[in-house]
């Protein structure tokens, strides 16, 4: 049935029938409609940010554990310039993110007049980051528009979407039809060559390995990952992205990141048999190519261009992750061949990749961490010394509890990551690791934990330095330091300003006390913990 609406009000139906509740964003002049729209839909949310960088990542944090699309909207050039770095970090983790930006009206697009907010090609910009675009001339487009986009963040890979609407078009009003009928797409499924294939070299590997990405949880495929490891046998090596894939006290789970010690390429050289899912085997999970995967590779994904690209597969198997773990377990006898357990092999890895954690990093400050979390507790680690460390040695147990988006490596994304996965999971605790540079990218959004009444838990660990830039000027410019030494504010009177409440923690005790404290807050919290200088 047709109803007359105005552009922003076809935009905002379309959205809930898609059942989006939350919104992200900032708004400005050119998007003033938009959100009088909201202002009108009962159940809608709209979470009110300080910059559209920490806007874009409270959606795409938000997303990450929905698994659904986050929905981020912006103004016209500063606004879609502003998001482009959060649409970026969900194009490299396939997090399916939603930009709805406002452009140009349609009398001025593309003429060069010098108008408010003009950029010179913004579509195009977008077109770079994403994986779906479109820009809208008519308010009858704006249905089946949006439609197509909640299409294609859940065919195949998931990744950002983007909707283009000129602000004239937000007020203008037409006879539009809002889709009733929910999306319906089924899984992929694997073909009955390509199933068959890796059954049989599954069935003729004595010692496989299973490398495991964040696919996995994407297809909501965990427990049959666990199953299958179990059934053969085989380690699970998860990544630094990959590491709540499965429970990090299993038996089989290991997870490394860029450090490849002995123990593990000895794992991996002498595996006859590597199956790949969900995960592209880029240079960052592999240790730039330096890690040892066997020849014989059976590659699931649901991205066909993603297979093989980083490393031939003996047999590829286009498909869900869901899909073909339940058709291996289907076809795979419960005790098909005797394969020699590997648990000591794997503890002996899991052993040196903490021995080697705790030889850089003060690990007694994760472990003060864990103890204060409950098991569901969601942990967003920024890309800060102890956020790296954590993505190899915090035990994690459940799937979408740790955030580390290490490809694109954004400084400064966890507190605003951190914010999106409260407003997703309001009953679960969330922390933010983060350093004391990158928290000072986007300090601003402690505003919207309060104005919001976000209770998340921000830990900054302070050394007034940007370690990790330092320690390669060390490396590799010999010591000539420039730049990388920060001077801190005072973190606790910082959070205070903000009206959060401010805590500093100087050991793991009274980390854990302090922590402790935070999670029975009903807002915000900053945890500040000085860390001792190092000598440089």
């Amino acid at each position: 049935m047709k109803q007359r609406l105005s552009g922003a009000q076809a935009i905002i139906k379309t959205l809930r029938a898609f059942h989006i509740n939350t919104i992200f964003g900032i708004p400005g002049v050119h998007t003033l409609a938009l959100y009088d729209a909201m202002r009108d839909e009962v159940g809608l949310r709209h979470v009110l940010a300080r910059h559209e960088q920490g806007a874009g990542f409270m959606a795409e944090g938000y997303a990450r554990i929905q698994g659904r699309p986050g929905v981020v909207c912006t103004i016209t050039g500063p606004g879609a310039t502003n998001v482009a770095t959060p649409v970026a970090s969900a194009y490299a983790d396939s997090v399916p993110l939603l930009v709805i930006s406002s452009s140009s009206s349609t009398s001025s697009d593309g003429r060069g007049r010098g108008e408010l907010h003009e950029i010179k090609n913004q579509l195009a910009l977008m077109e770079a980051l994403t994986g779906w675009t479109r820009a809208v001339k008519h308010v009858e487009e704006i249905p089946d528009a949006l439609r197509d986009a909640f299409r294609s963040m859940q065919l195949g890979r998931p990744r950002g979407a983007y909707l283009q609407v000129p602000f004239d078009i937000l007020t203008a009003q037409a006879e539009v039809e809002i889709p009733t009928e929910p999306l319906k797409i089924d899984a992929l499924r694997p073909t009955e060559a390509a199933l068959k294939a890796a059954v049989q070299l599954l069935l003729n590997a004595h010692r496989p390995v299973i490398i495991a990405g964040e696919g996995v949880t994407a297809a909501r495929a965990n427990d049959l990952l666990r199953r299958l490891a179990e059934r053969l046998d085989a380690p699970v090596l998860l990544g630094s992205k990959s590491h709540d894939v499965l429970a990090s006290n299993h038996p089989l789970v290991l997870t490394a990141s860029s450090y490849i010690p002995s123990e593990l390429r000895e794992l991996m050289e002498q595996s006859d048999l590597a199956l790949v899912v969900g995960s592209k085997l880029g240079l960052e999970r592999t240790g730039e190519g330096r890690l040892p995967i066997p020849s014989r590779l059976i590659h699931i994904d649901i991205d066909s261009a993603e297979i093989g690209r980083n490393y031939p597969a003996t047999v590829s198997v286009v498909a869900d992750a869901y899909a073909a773990l339940e058709g291996f377990l289907a076809a795979l006898p419960a005790s098909s061949v005797h394969r020699e357990a590997r648990t000591d092999e794997i503890a002996q890895v899991r052993e040196s990749l903490h021995r080697h954690t705790a030889k850089y990093f003060d690990v007694a400050l994760l472990d003060a961490l864990r103890e204060g979390l409950p098991r569901d507790g969601i942990v967003v680690a920024d890309m800060t010394m102890l956020g790296y460390a954590s993505a190899q040695y915090l035990p994690v147990y459940e799937p979408r509890t740790f955030i580390h988006p290490s490809e694109f490596c954004t400084i400064g994304c966890g507190l605003p990551l951190a914010l999106g996965a409260k407003v997703a999971a309001p009953e679960r605790p969330v922390v933010a690791l983060c350093g004391d540079g990158g928290f000072l990218l986007n300090t601003g959004e402690l505003a919207t934990a309060v104005q919001e009444q976000i209770p998340m838990v921000v830990v900054i660990f302070n050394d007034a330095t940007f370690t990790a830039v330092k320690s390669e000027q060390k490396r590799h410019f010999h010591g000539r330091y420039i730049a990388t030494d920060v001077r801190p504010p005072d973190y606790v009177a910082l959070a205070h300003a903000f009206h959060a409440q401010g805590l500093r923690a100087e050991t793991p005790d009274t980390l854990r006390t302090a922590l402790s404290s935070a999670l029975q807050a009903t807002g915000p919290t900053v945890i500040e913990v000085p860390l001792p200088a190092r000598q440089w």
